[in-house]
């Protein structure tokens, strides 16, 4: 069972619709383990917003041991498919960290923590930002800058997501043609066109009003499941209504084609977060007594990067969070389904009960 709740489909709703008209990879369980990590120091009012926020449960025992059983069962499950999720925290040398929840988060969310003195702004962002460099396997180099590191920085929590796969059915490099995409401002923009004709697990969904399709990566649980408007300009109604899309599809044949696209998108969190009710943790209220041995320790900053890249061979995909129904099908089985992703669409990587990223494609 995925330890992810209702809060990564509320949080993927605010962020695509605050960037509508932007290209989109994000990982919202990303965004849930490092705000996890948070919630476990945390008390009083904070925690109670933080626990209403991310939908966690009050007992913080029980949430502890959802991660543990979550990140365990990650290590050596996949093949030839990678996917990776590490935890890290940088403390303040200046400041100690409570020594129960050290013991917690090395536990439970299989986190290091790591003393790291501000003094020497440069060199502090040089260790971060190699972390980052090497969990997400050099996709996204860097994660906060020398602006970030200052005198009164207390604690930098961590949270990389990394993944590589190939699909179970490549598409054939030499049917890749130059193709019109069609954007909801009605503009015409030329892509990389792949082609593949195969069995896949697809169909028109009727209450989305939009083509669903899902691509397996080999030797894999994973899959990318891919959601087309009908409309052009049907994707921000679209993105409203897949929260949670977990149903199962029929096995059609398909022409699809999708073009190849790479996505790179950072965002502050900040507004989001207080947006959806997270205020007291970015506060000079905020108790976060159990996880610091500081009066006036807060979150600063909560920053996401994200990238992804989908060609004939598979997909790459990779992010960092640093915290500083029922549907009904219809479809005819012959001839086959035409999948033609020539206009804004929103997709996902997923296995049967975690989503791990999610994302929509706009503009070339």
């Amino acid at each position: 069972m995925s330890v992810a709740g209702r809060f990564t489909d509320d949080f993927y709703k605010q962020l695509a619709k605050d960037n509508a008209n932007k290209n989109l990879i994000s990982s919202p369980i990303s965004v849930d383990i490092a705000l996890s990590m948070v919630y476990m120091g945390a008390g009083g009012r904070t925690a109670q917003e933080m626990r209403d926020v991310l939908k966690l449960p009050a007992d913080k025992k029980e949430l502890a041991s959802k991660f543990k059983k979550f990140l365990t069962n990650l290590e050596g499950r996949e093949k030839v498919a990678i996917l990776d999720i590490a935890n890290r925290i940088y403390v303040n040398d200046r400041y100690s960290i409570v020594p129960k929840f050290n013991q917690v988060v090395k536990d439970s969310f299989k986190a290091e923590a790591e003393a790291i003195s501000v003094n020497d702004p440069d060199k502090a962002v040089s260790i971060i930002n190699k972390w980052v460099n090497d969990q997400t396997r050099s996709r996204i180099k860097f994660i906060v800058t020398n602006k970030d590191i200052s005198s009164n920085m207390i604690m930098v929590l961590l949270n990389a997501i990394y993944f590589k796969g190939q699909w179970q059915y490549e598409f054939d490099p030499k049917l890749t043609k130059r193709a019109d995409f069609k954007t909801a401002d009605k503009q015409t923009v030329p892509v990389h066109m792949m082609k593949l004709f195969g069995s896949f697990r697809a169909g028109y969904v009727k209450e989305l009003d939009a083509k669903v399709i899902e691509l397996p990566y080999r030797n894999s649980s994973l899959s990318m499941v891919i959601f087309l408007p009908e409309k052009v300009d049907g994707l921000p109604e679209l993105e409203q209504k897949i929260a949670g899309f977990f149903t199962s599809l029929p096995k059609l044949k398909v022409n699809l084609k999708l073009p190849m696209f790479t996505i790179e998108f950072y965002s502050e969190l900040k507004g989001i977060l207080g947006t959806m009710g997270i205020q007291d943790a970015l506060s000079d209220n905020a108790d976060f007594g159990g996880l610091v041995k500081s009066s006036r320790a807060k979150i600063s900053k909560v920053i996401h990067k994200a990238f992804i890249e989908v060609n004939e061979e598979g997909a790459e995909a990779a992010a960092v969070t640093a915290s500083i129904g029922a549907f009904v099908f219809s479809f005819t089985p012959t001839p086959p389904l035409e999948f033609t992703a020539d206009h804004p669409f929103s997709y996902v990587i997923r296995d049967k009960d975690t989503i791990y990223f999610q994302g929509h494609f706009v503009k070339p």
